[in-house]
C-alpha cells in the first residue's frame, strides 16, 4: 500500500511510509481466527441453555455473560498470567 506525506490534510505526526501489506502467514492467521470466532459465536448462540431463558430476558442475559467473561483490563506492558484468570 502506498504511503503519503503528512501535508496539511493529515493531523498525525509525520509521513507514512509505503507498507508491504500483510504477509501470507498474517492473512492465514487472520482468516483462521475469524473462522474460529464465527464457530464459537454459533456455539454460544445455539447452546441449549438459551432455550431455558425467557425470550424477553435473553438479551440482558447475554450481555451479563459477556461482562462476566470479558478479561479485566491489564496495565500496559504487563501480560495476563494463568494465575490471574
Amino acid at each position: 500500500m502506498a504511503g503519503w506525506a503528512r501535508g496539511e490534510r493529515y493531523p498525525h505526526r509525520g509521513d507514512v511510509p509505503d507498507s508491504p501489506g500483510w504477509s501470507t502467514e498474517e492473512k492465514e492467521t487472520v482468516n483462521r481466527i475469524q473462522s474460529e470466532l464465527g464457530e464459537l459465536a454459533i456455539a454460544v448462540g445455539e447452546h441449549p441453555y438459551w432455550a431455558t431463558v425467557p425470550v424477553e430476558k435473553r438479551v440482558a442475559a447475554r450481555m451479563d455473560l459477556k461482562k462476566q467473561t470479558r478479561p479485566a483490563d491489564e496495565p500496559a506492558g504487563e501480560p495476563a498470567t494463568a494465575e490471574a484468570a
